[in-house]
């Protein structure tokens, strides 16, 4: 689905120079999740306002996937060396803005909107997250909504 503009672009200084990405979201977090010392996958619930995450991984690497909403709970909770998405190396923090949940035959996912929600499934994005450290290691998870994303 290109031409969807529902995540902000990079923040832009009062000297309309761009930051950097390796800023800090210039804004408060809506939900965080922290997850220490984990050895099995995690899966997290994106809020109906999330159009943009950032996962910190700590001594670690962490494996992060996209997961579909056809996606049974033990297939969320799976993340393997066989299916995922990005990779986040050890002691790094990465941002991504939640893409567009595309069925198998190119189809946009998502119910028909009868009343008022939030950006992410007005816009039909991903509303699951699921991720693994590679070893004993820490993740945070942290998410940015349509009004305070980056």
């Amino acid at each position: 689905m290109a031409g969807k503009n529902y995540a902000a672009g990079t923040p832009v200084g009062n000297n309309q120079m761009l930051i950097q990405v390796q800023t800090p979201a210039p804004f408060k977090a809506i939900s965080q999740y922290y997850s220490e010392n984990g050895v099995a996958s995690s899966v997290v619930t994106l809020t109906e306002n999330t159009t943009a995450i950032e996962i910190a991984a700590g001594q670690s690497a962490v494996l992060m996937r996209w997961v579909y909403r056809a996606d049974a709970a033990t297939a969320a909770t799976s993340v393997l060396a066989t299916n995922w998405d990005h990779a986040i190396p050890a002691n790094q923090v990465r941002r991504f803005v939640v893409p567009i949940e595309i069925s198998n035959n190119g189809v946009q996912v998502g119910a028909t909107i009868t009343s008022m929600v939030g950006a992410n499934i007005e816009n039909g994005l991903f509303r699951r997250v699921a991720y693994k450290n590679t070893s004993i290691g820490s993740v945070m998870t942290s998410e940015y909504g349509s009004s305070n994303s980056y």
